[in-house]
């Protein structure tokens, strides 16, 4: 939710792009959820630098992958159509 709320929500206003409907839901709803889960993880003692830097990098690969499928869907081993 975090690197949703900071990459696609946050980069966009940042960029001086018109306001965005989904920045108020970030800052709202995505923002104080992620902090509280990852504060509540590291209040309750697991959660590692190794877990952090490893849901962090799991959230920005998932948040990537509609981006690589939209850019590989041309090559020849995906199209139907032969």
């Amino acid at each position: 939710m975090l690197i949703n709320a900071i990459l696609s929500r946050a980069a966009v206003c940042a960029e001086r792009r018109p306001f965005s409907p989904g920045l108020a839901t970030a800052v709202v709803l995505f923002y104080p959820i992620g902090v509280a889960c990852y504060w509540r993880a590291s209040h309750d003692g697991t959660l590692r630098m190794r877990t952090l830097i490893g849901s962090l990098v799991l959230g920005a690969l998932l948040m990537a992958s509609p981006i690589v499928l939209l850019k590989i869907k041309s090559l020849p081993y995906f199209r139907q159509d032969r």
